[in-house]
């Protein structure tokens, strides 16, 4: 799909440039959050290439061209509602049957998105941490909450972080060596994200990359990365896969572990029973 009041002539394009015209096309959802480095590497062109290329399609820079699709209310949360409120406009139309449709695509995708070995590492990862730092934000700020309460009943010793501000610092500052930071990036790359990646490379704990994103410099810069599909960026987003893979994480640690893990339950199982009468389900 050609971007809103873009003209992309391929005939009076190079090879190069055709190739950059047809990735913007396919991944125009990704480009309002790459850089041209982003690009140039998923092109397999220079990014001087990349950079001479937006003056044939009619924008100064690549700065200019992010700031068209914004303006023409890509990526934007109405924007988002608005395309499935079109879906679901008719008072016959099945709400519940149009969104499982949905999620169940987004697992469907992420099941063949995620690489096996790297799942294997991550699940590697958590069971050998000393601790397990989780992050997340925005809507991801469930998953984080998920995925704690389920480590942690288990026997994994899970921290979770600020979202946000200098309160970040807090847990952070004790991430070490013998650690795992496991990161839920979506849509873009934040300050906080960066500011992870980078002190990962001080204090030497691993990173877990759990993304929607397909380009991205965070993908090389994160040790392990679990890619899944939410769906198209200017579209509506379903946490299913999300949450399916913390499930997935799961139950592996769980099998990793092995009794271990199992005399953890028993023993959670055991103290409810016991304070049943003052703690009540």
């Amino acid at each position: 799909m050609v971007p809103i009041n873009i003209k992309m002539d391929l005939d009076k394009m190079s090879k190069s440039q055709q190739a950059i015209a047809n990735y913007v096309a396919g991944a125009l959802a990704q480009i309002p959050y790459c850089t041209e480095e982003d690009i140039a590497q998923a092109v397999g062109v220079s990014t001087a290439t990349v950079s001479r290329f937006w003056a044939t399609i009619g924008f100064a820079n690549l700065k200019a061209f992010k700031k068209h699709l914004l303006q023409n209310e890509h990526a934007t949360p109405a924007h988002k509602m608005k395309q499935i409120l079109n879906k679901v406009d008719s008072e016959a139309a099945d709400v519940v049957g149009e969104i499982l449709d949905i999620a169940a695509n987004n697992v469907a995708v992420t099941k063949q998105r995620v690489e096996r070995e790297a799942f294997h590492q991550t699940v590697e990862a958590i069971h050998a941490a000393r601790k397990v730092y989780i992050f997340g934000s925005g809507a991801a700020v469930c998953l984080v909450a998920l995925l704690q309460f389920r480590l942690n009943r288990i026997g994994v010793q899970v921290v979770a972080m600020e979202v946000s501000g200098s309160e970040l610092f807090e847990t952070l500052s004790h991430a070490g060596e013998e650690d795992v930071v496991l990161m839920f990036g979506f849509v873009r790359r934040s300050p906080e994200l960066t500011v992870i990646l980078e002190q990962g490379k001080t204090a030497g704990y691993r990173t877990v990359l759990v993304t929607d994103l397909l380009v991205s410099d965070m993908l090389e810069q994160s040790d392990i990365v679990l890619q899944l599909d939410r769906g198209a960026l200017e579209g509506f987003h379903s946490m299913a896969a999300p949450v399916a893979l913390v499930d997935a994480l799961t139950v592996a640690v769980t099998k990793r572990r092995g009794q271990q893990a199992l005399n953890q339950l028993d023993r959670l199982h055991a103290l409810r029973k016991r304070y049943a009468a003052q703690l009540p389900k």
